[in-house]
């Protein structure tokens, strides 16, 4: 899997996130009358915290993927034994 084939989504997503933001700051603004600003910096942030977010999941996801092959080899096994008894 290769990033080019999720760039339209990828863009679609930072447009997305960017218009909220932009309507969540103008709402903070009428009922606190306080400013937000975002900057470039806040997007980048925002992108180095995901592909740290996803380094993490994709480290666990292996993890409890044989977690469940080893659960699922056991209950074979016992389903076995007690066949076996019967």
């Amino acid at each position: 899997m290769k990033i080019e084939d999720h760039i339209d989504v990828l863009a679609n997503t930072s447009k997305y996130i960017h218009q909220s933001v932009k309507e969540a700051s103008e709402l903070y603004y009428t009922e606190l009358r306080r400013r937000n600003y975002t900057t470039p910096t806040s997007y980048l942030d925002l992108i180095k915290t995901y592909i740290e977010m996803l380094g993490k999941q994709q480290a666990i996801v292996p993890a409890r993927m044989t977690r469940y092959q080893n659960g699922l080899t056991r209950l074979s096994e016992t389903n076995e034994m007690v066949a076996n008894l019967k």
